[in-house]
């Protein structure tokens, strides 16, 4: 999923400094309404893994500045990453009345695929491509997008410009070995399986095996 930028001002390797939290907690406590520091202490816990908490943080953020744009970003993320699409989506609806970044537009656009609304995922993800076409992760939902669509020639398009971008771009060249094998073409459908693999991305089984790529089971040896 594409991220926005980390705009905090601190180093992301600053977050994980022994006692950073502790400190902006008792900074806080000064200063209530220090909102760019709530702000560091949400990032702080969302690299921490305790997402509950980073909410909470991002919530009072958004109190005192509604329009804080990284906030309802890294809320997004957190939502989309437990499954919760319909949150996520309203956050990134939010952020892109604040600024229409392609980046929150391509991030809404996962949030619809989650929830199965595939023709709105297309529709932002061709609209943030339009405006920063330098984007593999869009390219390679856009080209899932177009998958589950059946909309094969069109998937491959759009994988192959994730690839190009980026070649070593897992869910793109699972895409393409999907689009292959429908479209016949079983050679260059296991040649993009297999790079899958690979690069450790969890191909369907019956793909796989359809490929003559599975693993042998333990009852096959002879």
């Amino acid at each position: 999923m594409s991220k926005i930028e980390n705009t905090s001002g601190v180093p992301d390797d600053d977050f994980h400094r022994e006692g950073l939290k502790d400190r902006l907690t008792q900074y806080l406590e000064a200063d209530p309404k220090a909102w760019h520091l709530r702000y560091n202490l949400a990032l702080t816990l969302t690299h921490e893994g305790k997402l509950d908490e980073a909410l909470q943080q991002y919530n009072q953020v958004l109190a005192v500045s509604p329009k804080h744009m990284e906030s309802l970003v890294n809320m997004g993320g957190i939502y989309l990453s437990r499954n919760q699409p319909d949150l996520a989506m309203k956050a990134f609806t939010k952020a892109l009345g604040v600024w229409d970044l392609p980046l929150v537009r391509a991030n809404l656009a996962v949030s619809y695929m989650q929830m199965g609304r595939l023709e709105e995922a297309e529709r932002h993800l061709k609209h943030a491509l339009r405006d920063k076409s330098d984007m593999p992760d869009a390219w390679a939902n856009l080209g899932s997008c177009l998958l589950q669509q059946g909309r094969l020639e069109e998937s491959i398009e759009a994988s192959q410009k994730a690839l190009e971008l980026m070649d070593d771009f897992a869910v793109a060249h699972n895409n393409i070995a999907v689009a292959m094998w429908e479209m016949g073409q079983e050679d260059k459908a296991r040649e993009y399986a297999k790079r899958a693999v690979e690069l450790d991305y969890p191909v369907h089984d019956k793909l796989l095996a359809n490929l003559g790529l599975a693993e042998p089971g333990p009852d096959s040896a002879q």
